[in-house]
């Protein structure tokens, strides 16, 4: 097997000749100066470039950090931003709980003897001839049928069918619900509000002619027909219809309560419940 030829070296006086050479060559002054100058405008450009492209390299790197550290940032914010947004909302909730409170004291204040159950609405039967909702609270919590629905801006509807967990409420806006009313006037009228399945309007028909009634009249339960306790608001008179013909006349009522967006309520029950 035949081996490589032996490298051939250069011998060491050749190698510090060369380099002497060199250094005559740029560092003594004279006619040599002029190859020191050649040698500098040959390797001028490729250091040039070599320089520009290291420059080059860097900011290309130093923009590549500064893109990261903004992503990096950004992403903080984002997540700053959502945990501030949680927050705000566990606020309004906590705020509405308080409300609730406030809400429940004033009405103990109004209905007097009898325990109030909280409720909440967990379903909804709002056909067009309709309108009932289920809470969330029965007969084991001691609901009854009849009971009265409120909240604490006035009258909801009455508790019509009561499982163990669960009862059906129909609102007074429900075409087969009648109340018991009276006009907060001078005239104290009395009369049947009658539910419309019109969204929050009701009616109270069968007003004498001679009655005063005017938009804006506040509308109370009366506390006839055993049911309804007295004092309970209704709503307000949104307007009146009359014909000079007709010696009755009526009152179309707007609910106190916004029957669509009905979501935490009480119920009213017996103080020996």
């Amino acid at each position: 097997m035949m081996s490589d030829p032996p490298r051939r070296r250069l011998p060491r006086w050749v190698s510090t000749l060369v380099v002497v050479g060199l250094a005559v060559v740029f560092l003594i002054p004279g006619p040599w100066r002029g190859l020191e100058s050649v040698g500098s405008t040959v390797l001028a450009p490729i250091q040039m470039g070599v320089s520009g492209t290291l420059e080059e390299a860097a900011n290309i790197v130093s923009t590549v950090r500064r893109v990261r550290d903004l992503a990096d940032q950004n992403a903080d914010f984002a997540d700053e931003v959502a945990q501030l947004r949680s927050e705000l909302v566990q606020m309004h909730e906590l705020e509405v709980e308080n409300q609730d409170l406030r809400n429940l004291l004033g009405m103990k204040e109004r209905t007097g003897p009898g325990a109030l159950v909280p409720v909440e609405v967990i379903a909804r039967d709002d056909t067009p001839y309709v309108q009932a909702i289920t809470i969330n609270r029965g007969a084991n919590d001691g609901i009854k049928e009849d009971s009265v629905v409120i909240t604490h801006q006035g009258l909801v509807g009455h508790v019509e069918r009561v499982n163990p967990t669960s009862s059906k409420v129909r609102l007074i806006n429900d075409l087969n619900s009648s109340v018991s009313v009276r006009l907060q006037t001078e005239s104290r009228t009395t009369g049947v509000l009658r539910g419309q399945s019109q969204a929050n309007l009701m009616v109270v028909a069968y007003i004498s002619q001679t009655d005063n009634v005017a938009p804006g009249d506040v509308v109370l339960t009366s506390g006839l027909g055993g049911m309804y306790p007295e004092g309970l608001v209704v709503g307000k008179v949104q307007r009146v219809e009359r014909k000079d013909a007709d010696p009755f006349q009526a009152a179309v009522v707007e609910a106190a309560v916004a029957m669509d967006k009905l979501e935490r309520l009480y119920v009213l029950a017996d103080s020996g419940q």
